[in-house]
């Protein structure tokens, strides 16, 4: 990951789990950047993503990325 990457991913997880939070889970409540936030951050293997995209789980690796930035 580069050092770009590693910044936008820092703020997408952060908003993440801000707006998308839900108990344990996260939904992107039907919103379509909602549901591109959770993709992008499954590529990156910090979220798994459920329920068809709408909804998603954060990973040991995604629990770690947020606790270190």
């Amino acid at each position: 990951m580069t050092d770009a990457e590693k910044r936008l991913l820092v703020a997408l997880a952060a908003m993440a789990e801000q707006y998308l939070r839900d108990g344990d889970n996260l939904d992107n409540q039907a919103m379509s950047a909602g549901e591109l936030a959770l993709e992008a951050l499954a590529q990156y293997g910090l979220v798994t993503v459920t329920h068809g995209g709408r909804c998603g789980s954060w990973t040991e690796a995604g629990k770690e990325f947020l606790n270190s930035n």
